[in-house]
């Protein structure tokens, strides 16, 4: 029996991590019940949006139930309200949450490809979050969670993974990193940290001696 039921928990183990990386390989789906889409010949569409980051497709169902789909080439971008108590505290930075399309390389395949990004700060650098899934199990519930990546970029085509949030964005705010530094101090703000890190950026970007 005991035999038995180790081999049970190691199946729904072995499935549910499998769920998740096809999740991640084919495309976790966002789903937001108040949106719109905005493309780039300047159209807008509002109604149900489904957001799938990783393949850089959005769909959005309209009130009369149709439903259209876009690749993130033809996006300006995806606004979306939030439902406030589906987000940590940590994880908040706006119930009004905005993607926009950047071109990237996948580093499966080495394959240039497009994928949504969350844009959480102002520019000209803005700071990218793009959120992992992943499983969490407590006892003999699981849910899924997600883990915060952070980017910065300068243009579409140029997004810079943030590996080690404060190293990195110190070394890419190089000729600011001390006045950053004395910045994340006195207010008592963390580099891991979503909000917080975007307070950072917004100000790295105030300064008047920006050279990125």
């Amino acid at each position: 029996m005991r035999k038995s039921w180790k081999v049970t928990v190691i199946v729904i183990l072995s499935l549910l991590t499998d769920q998740a990386t096809q999740a991640q390989l084919v495309g976790y789906p966002q789903h937001y019940n108040v949106g719109a889409i905005v493309l780039s010949d300047g159209t807008q569409l509002r109604g149900t949006i489904m957001l799938y980051p990783a393949t850089g497709v959005v769909q959005v169902e309209m009130a009369n139930d149709t439903v259209y789909t876009y690749p993130a080439h033809v996006v300006n971008c995806v606004a979306v309200e939030e439902e406030q108590e589906r987000i940590r505290a940590d994880k908040l930075v706006s119930t009004l949450r905005v993607f926009r399309p950047y071109h990237v390389v996948s580093k499966s395949t080495l394959q240039s490809t497009w994928a949504f990004f969350e844009q959480i700060s102002d520019g000209p650098i803005v700071l990218l979050r793009y959120q992992r899934p992943s499983p969490i199990f407590t006892g003999s519930m699981v849910r899924m969670s997600s883990l915060d990546n952070f980017f910065l970029a300068s243009g579409t085509n140029n997004v810079l993974p943030l590996k080690s949030p404060r190293k990195d964005l110190l070394a890419f705010f190089k000729h600011q990193a001390a006045r950053i530094e004395q910045y994340v101090k006195e207010n008592d703000l963390r580099y891991t940290n979503a909000r917080e890190l975007a307070f950072i950026v917004n100000y790295a970007n105030s300064l008047a001696t920006l050279q990125p």
